[in-house]
């Protein structure tokens, strides 16, 4: 346990164990309600009993504090109520104090992430389960100020908790994934940027794709596709702005090809091969940290060898949510293959960023899950099965839109996700914050102390204590409220243009 930055005395200074049993209280067992303790509720009546018959069960009173010493450590600990009377399964600890302390702060004390690790410091004795005696609690370390400092200080505490929850009502994990998928749903639907009239519609694109490809066929550079089928009305799932087209993917597409089968090590010879861990999910980026290496001939090499802007695509994975994820190619790596379980992909005249937008979009997620389970039924998909998934691939249908405004979509979705990056970053933060909140108000208040005594003034100032304006701007660091709402909104009528 690190030494704690403010003045301590111990808590058995203030406290006392309470060992009243119900068969020695003089008071029949029927007119005891029993209680349990949580983590989320604290002293609570139960109906879990230990036996029918209560008299070894501790007598609890109002203004008593009871756990169980094997799970205080998760914060199950809890002050009764006024006018509480009843009992506690002997397998509680109950106690009281001495009213030289607060027993409302002491609560909140032992609750915070640092009462909650003094516990485990005090209840750890090496065995299998740690568990924090009457005697261990009487060690731990309590702030040494008085009673009246106390119960400012638990002012200052409650006020900061209240702006913390109503933080977190308003930014969530939750909410901010909604938001992230409203807007990648947004950029593949055509409705992030305005549409130009000028622009060179998105089926001119698709020609020059088309005779770049006939040439290179001819240059034998690549292989002659199968003709894919036209698209019906049928597939189309929504209706694209005008300039847009539906196209397949294999039409974008010059080369498709899953990687090699040969056995990788982490013994460093032959050449590194790229596998499901260098794929990055959360950036869709490649990581070359955990790095295998295989022995492959030279036209293995050459054939699993990566460009820039190529694609690589998890094809198969214990989780279901890891198939189909996209891993940019950005740089060069053409001294790196890449493992069987992965698909390169590769096209023309189209950035990929775009694909990669299409790829993490809602959308694409349950397109690419049909051909993946059709073709096997399961998460893992066995050789003989790889061409029937990559023709599948080739079939699936993508907007595509003009070349001008694919740059304009791939640039502003960066810009807005890498905001929602930012509101999850905040959001651990204030997290963060709220579990110091205990122990940052103590060093605040102390600091303050310390800072009157210098200037030869006694009286305590709470109201020095971090105010709630420096709270917030720590919880939501540079994004600014106005931008926050103006995401909400947003993503809020996205869901109900799509509904």
């Amino acid at each position: 346990m690190k030494k704690l930055s403010f003045p301590t005395v111990k808590l058995g200074n203030f406290i006392c164990e309470v060992k009243e049993k119900v068969k020695n209280s003089g008071i029949s067992q029927d007119d005891f309600t029993v209680y349990g303790v949580t983590n989320t509720d604290g002293i609570t009546v139960t109906n879990n009993k230990a036996s029918d018959d209560l008299g070894n069960y501790t007598v609890l009173r109002e203004n008593q504090f009871a756990y169980n010493p094997y799970r205080v450590n998760v914060g199950s600990i809890g002050l009764s109520l006024p006018g509480t009377f009843g009992a506690v399964s002997p397998a509680y600890v109950v106690f009281e104090t001495n009213g030289q302390i607060s027993n409302e702060f002491l609560l909140y004390y032992l609750k915070s992430s640092l009462g909650i690790n003094l516990i485990k410091w005090y209840g750890d004795r090496g065995g299998v389960r740690s568990a924090l005696r009457f005697s261990d609690l009487k060690k731990i370390d309590f702030p040494d100020i008085t009673l009246e400092q106390q119960n400012k200080l638990l002012i200052e505490i409650k006020k900061l908790d209240e702006l913390l929850c109503e933080l977190y009502k308003n930014l969530s994990d939750d909410k901010i994934e909604i938001l992230r998928q409203s807007i990648l749903q947004q950029a593949v639907e055509g409705k992030l940027c305005e549409q130009d009239p000028n622009d060179e519609p998105a089926s001119v694109l698709l020609e020059k794709i088309k005779a770049e490809k006939e040439r290179l066929i001819a240059e034998k550079k690549i292989k002659k596709q199968k003709p894919l089928p036209p698209i019906s009305a049928e597939e189309k799932p929504f209706v694209l702005p005008n300039g847009w087209t539906w196209c397949r993917l294999g039409e974008l597409l010059t080369d498709l090809k899953y990687g090699t089968s040969v056995p990788c090590s982490y013994k460093v010879s032959g050449i590194p091969v790229l596998r499901i861990p260098n794929i990055n999910t959360k950036s869709n980026c490649i990581d070359l940290n955990d790095l295998k290496f295989a022995s492959l001939s030279a036209k293995e090499i050459a054939d699993l060898s990566l460009k820039n802007h190529d694609i690589l695509l998890v094809r198969s994975n214990g989780s279901a949510a890891l198939v189909g994820q996209f891993a940019l190619v950005e740089g060069d790596y053409e001294a790196l293959c890449y493992a069987g379980y992965l698909i390169r992909i590769r096209t023309l005249h189209v950035n990929n960023k775009y694909l990669k937008i299409i790829s993490n979009s809602r959308y694409f997620r349950q397109l690419i899950e049909v051909p993946i389970r059709t073709t096997t039924g399961v998460k893992n998909i066995n050789a003989s099965e790889v061409s029937r998934l990559l023709i599948a691939l080739s079939s699936l249908i993508v907007p595509l839109p003009p070349k001008n405004e694919l740059k304009k979509i791939t640039r502003k979705t960066k810009n807005i996700l890498a905001l929602c990056d930012s509101l999850s970053h905040e959001l651990f933060q204030s997290k963060q914050y709220a579990a110091q909140l205990m122990e940052s108000v103590l060093q605040e208040a102390f600091s303050v102390q310390e800072a009157a005594k210098s200037a030869q003034i006694i009286e305590f100032h709470p109201d020095q204590i971090t105010p709630e304006t420096e709270l917030l701007a720590a919880a939501r660091g540079k994004i600014r409220e106005d931008t926050w709402e103006h995401l909400c909104k947003r993503a809020l009528e996205i869901a109900g243009e799509e509904s």
